[in-house]
Formats: C-alpha cells, structure tokens, sequence
C-alpha cells in the first residue's frame, strides 16, 4: 500500500513478484481467472490483491485443480457457494489419499534404507516393512 491506496503495479511488475509469466498473467485473464486489470494509458495496472489471487492459482494447480476447476472455484467472491464447496471437498478428500500414500511410499523407502539385508525379499536383520501399505495383502504376504 502507498499512502493508504493500493498500488498498481504494472504486469512486468505483477511478474517479477509472483513468478508468472507476464504472457501467463494474459491468459489467465482471458479465461476469467483474472479480473481485467485498469488500464492507464493503454497499460494494465494492476493491485496488488492480484498478487494474492495468482498465489491462490497457483496452489490449487499444484493440489491438481484445473483451471476449469479453478475458475470455477474463483468465478465468485461469495463464500459458501454449493458447487463451489462441493469441488474443494472432493479435492481435499484427493489431497489427502495422495498424502496417504505417499506417507506410505516415505515409509517404504525408509525400510528399504535401513534393512541391512542384501535383498528386501529376504529381510533377516529384524527391520520390518511398514504397515498399512496400499495393498495390505502384498505386505501380509511377506510377513
């Protein structure tokens, strides 16, 4: 903020400080996930709310969202909508099972690393495989 208004920042600016590209900022704009900045003189000027927006896209691309998704996520201010909570609830059900499994995948690799025998099939040396693995039959089959 400067001297209490916000300030607007220029789309190399907007860029520089959230790491998206400048040609991404336009696309994004395009396809409704920006606001369309104000214009001074031709060029856009954006606030910096922006900045805060495109960190919000871009976590929800790396959680697996589209940008269908997250447009439809975005598309209104108004908190609570239906389809909405609907979408992040699936989502953070997806977020957590791929959590779970790679907590198990953590667990496996760090089996693998302290077992001290020269093959995993053949475990002798009393380090034993994680539990709760994806396919708990494989696990009860080596025990």
């Amino acid at each position: 903020m400067i001297g209490g208004m916000t300030a607007a920042l220029s789309i190399g600016e907007v860029a520089g400080l959230s790491g998206v590209a400048a040609t991404t900022l336009r696309y994004y704009e395009d396809r409704g996930l920006l606001r369309p900045p104000e214009r001074v003189g031709g060029r856009r000027r954006y606030d910096e709310s922006v900045l805060i927006r495109l960190r919000a896209i871009e976590i929800c691309k790396a959680s697996g969202f589209g940008l269908d998704e997250i447009a439809t996520l975005l598309a209104d201010e108004t908190p609570g909508r239906p389809a909405s909570r609907e979408l992040a609830a699936a989502k953070l059900a997806d977020i957590d099972a791929r959590m779970a499994v790679l907590a198990q995948a953590r667990a496996l690799i760090e089996w693998g690393l302290r077992c001290t025998c020269p093959s995993l099939e053949a475990c002798t040396c009393g380090v034993h495989p994680p539990v709760g693995s994806p396919n708990p039959r494989i696990v009860d089959s080596v025990r």
